[in-house]
């Protein structure tokens, strides 16, 4: 079933807002809304279904698409890490502290970002169990889809908070939710996806097929994903074997790196309009969270995220022909550059940008030196969805990348220096692979310690450095502007209102 020719998502999307409105204030009661399909109560007084699976699995789609968004789980997923930060300039980006306790990680369980995640995921790992309850009657495909963005849900609920609240379709509001530790919710993860593939009703499309769709692509990265962070989730090392036969499975499928020759050279990769090959699944939703929060507002941007300027330097060039990935200097590009913004920015007709205060707007190659006491111009940015309108300035689509080949070859690499089956050279092939892509020289050879550095290269912004981080114990180290330690860290508070309302919930350590 393609999505796209699914009922208007208007309706649904408004209605995933107010649920998000509503969940902030119900927080644990784990109640869902399905937008316009709705549950149906038995006589018996027990769950008797929903009353449109169609609509039901759109609901789902609809409220991950939220995870588009720059706050709540992008938040948690990127600005808590050494990729981003988010910068007070003047009253501007203050928000009582919300950004700058995430990036110097002095976070507590009252933290909002952490609660709207929270229920965001539980709320939808809820609404998947209905729909898969036998009195929903999903047909077999929708079910195998619901299985997946589940266990998709569920993920990161293991990822940040380490245990799973899980409710029954028939358990009344005077039930406590069973909670799941780190291995029983691998373990449930880790069937859910293999229930789905073994099917046989997943879509088993390539580059050319339905990409906001969750096929069986999808589910082996995710699966994939699972397994090569699972000692980082439950102690106990993932199967390695099964990352990289994934990895070859959906490359089997069609999938391939993107070579770059089109307009927009590797950042093609951002383009679905010209054609793509390497992009696995994308959530159906405004690329311009990715774009505008980067960008000063005489450039139609918000002015609060920078990149840390220690990750543009990784790349050791400032020369785009040494390294597509960090893009053309601003004075080179009339209008909005892509990949790592620097330098005097242009109109589209070539003249000098200024900031508000009337300085020529210059993104600097400076080591930031404060979260709370900024300028307008105060450090880099990175973007890299390349549409722009004829004056030069972003025209954001309604598609944001999500998984991508780029990635899962990465994690083909660390699994087999992880001890999968395969050899160092075998993982510098992948590595090249995407390097030459850039246009980066080879490198001579790789080591495990090497993969955190190559990742951030490639992923920077992507959603993934807090877990890699993590994955590879360095979620408690010091970078730009952050200095504290903390290793219980690593995983985020259950929220207060949570352990209030659900004896069997306990706090993680150090909170």
């Amino acid at each position: 079933m393609m999505r796209k020719k699914m009922f208007s998502k208007k309706l649904v999307q408004y209605f995933g807002v107010a649920s998000a409105l509503v969940l902030g204030q119900a927080c644990t009661d784990l109640e869902p809304n399905f937008g316009d399909s709705v549950s149906i109560e038995s006589e018996e007084g027990t769950f008797g279904g929903v009353s449109s699976p169609t609509n039901s699995l759109e609901a789902l789609y609809n409220n991950i698409e939220n995870m588009g968004d720059q706050a709540n789980e992008y938040a948690l997923m990127e600005v808590s890490a050494d990729g981003i930060a988010v910068l007070t300039r003047g009253v501007d980006w203050s928000d009582n502290g919300i950004w700058r306790t995430l990036h110097n990680h002095t976070w507590d369980a009252q933290h909002n970002y952490v609660l709207n995640a929270w229920n965001n995921r539980n709320a939808q790992v809820l609404a998947a169990t209905q729909l898969l309850d036998p009195a929903s009657a999903a047909p077999a495909g929708i079910a195998a889809e619901a299985r997946v963005l589940r266990a998709f849900n569920m993920f990161w609920i293991l990822d940040w908070f380490g245990q799973v609240p899980f409710r029954g379709v028939n358990d009344g509001v005077d039930v406590f939710p069973e909670v799941l530790d780190a291995s029983a919710a691998f373990a449930f993860i880790l069937d859910d996806i293999n229930t789905a593939l073994s099917s046989g009703n997943l879509s088993s499309h390539g580059p050319d097929g339905d990409i906001f769709q969750a096929g069986e692509a999808m589910a082996r990265m995710l699966r994939a994903k699972l397994q090569l962070n699972g000692e980082a989730f439950t102690g106990t090392p993932g199967d390695m074997n099964s990352v990289i036969a994934d990895v070859n499975a959906i490359e089997d499928l069609g999938f391939e790196l993107d070579p770059g020759t089109g307009p927009n050279g590797y950042f093609d990769i951002w383009d679905l309009s010209v054609g793509n090959s390497e992009v696995i699944w994308a959530l159906d939703t405004f690329s311009g969270n990715r774009v505008f929060n980067m960008l000063h507002p005489n450039q139609t941007g918000w002015n609060g995220f920078v990149t840390l300027t220690e990750n543009f330097r990784l790349f050791g060039t400032e020369d785009p022909a040494e390294d597509a990935r960090i893009g053309l200097p601003g004075p080179e590009v009339n209008g909005v550059s892509v990949g790592y913004l620097r330098g005097q920015q242009l109109t589209g007709d070539g003249e000098q940008f200024f900031d508000r205060q009337g300085n020529p707007l210059v993104y600097e190659n400076e080591l930031l030196q404060s979260l709370e006491v900024n300028n307008e111009r105060t450090g880099l940015r990175v973007t890299k969805y390349p549409q722009r309108g004829a004056n030069g300035l972003p025209t954001p689509s309604n598609t944001q990348v999500f998984f991508r080949l780029s990635d899962a070859v990465l994690m083909r690499a660390e699994a087999t220096l992880r001890g999968g089956s395969g050899s160092p050279n075998t993982a510098l092939v992948d590595i090249n692979n995407i390097r030459l892509r850039a246009n980066a020289a080879a490198l001579g050879s790789v080591s495990l310690d090497d993969m955190l550095d190559i990742r951030m290269r490639e992923l920077n912004a992507e959603n993934w450095r807090r877990q890699d981080q993590v994955r590879f114990g360095a979620f408690s180290g010091t970078w730009e502007l952050k200095t504290v330690q903390d290793d219980f860290r690593n995983k985020y508070p259950i929220p207060s209102t949570a352990i209030a309302t659900n004896p069997n919930l306990v706090q993680n350590e150090g909170y």
